[in-house]
């Protein structure tokens, strides 16, 4: 239990940490490579940008999990009383942009499994690529599930103190 528990407080974190760090050593050898030796690789540019669209993808259930995307809050500042609803609001708006997308992102990533197709320095199958919408809207939901549960326990059982 104590696994899932830490899985679930630290999974996006761990994957972030682990392509920042990915990203940092791969543009560092390129570097030493490049500059150093006098020859460079020819797949670092490509592993990178790849990295980063994972990053980006996976990152968006982190900011949800934490509450930490960008958002415009004008109206929550002029009138504190409409901060809940319209958090409400935002996370439906979230569910529905997720839901949108899943299908597309879905047939991309079948469509590119049936074709084979990979990219051009690494031979990467490209659906691994595009995969990364896929698991970050899905992530991304089960997070907004996540919260509303958590707020449903903490009404259902008022003494335990619940952060969300």
């Amino acid at each position: 239990m104590k696994v899932l528990r830490w899985l679930d407080d630290h999974f996006e974190e761990c994957i972030l940490f682990t392509i920042v760090w990915a990203i940092a050593l791969i543009s560092f050898i390129q570097i030493i490579m490049r500059y150093a030796l006098g020859s460079s690789l020819s797949w670092p540019e490509e592993l990178n940008r790849y990295l980063f669209v994972w990053f980006a993808y996976i990152s968006l259930s982190y900011a949800v999990r934490y509450s930490c995307h960008t958002r415009i809050d004008i109206f929550e500042t002029l009138n504190p009383v409409l901060k809940k609803p319209l958090a409400v609001v935002c996370d439906l708006g979230l569910v529905f942009f997720c839901l949108y997308l899943m299908r597309p992102g879905y047939a991309v990533v079948t469509q590119l499994l049936a074709s084979g197709q990979t990219s051009s320095a690494m031979n990467l199958p490209m659906w691994i690529v595009y995969l990364s919408l896929f698991l970050g809207l899905i992530l991304t939901l089960l997070r907004i599930l996540e919260k509303y549960i958590k707020l449903a326990l903490a009404r259902k059982h008022p003494g335990k103190e619940e952060t969300v």
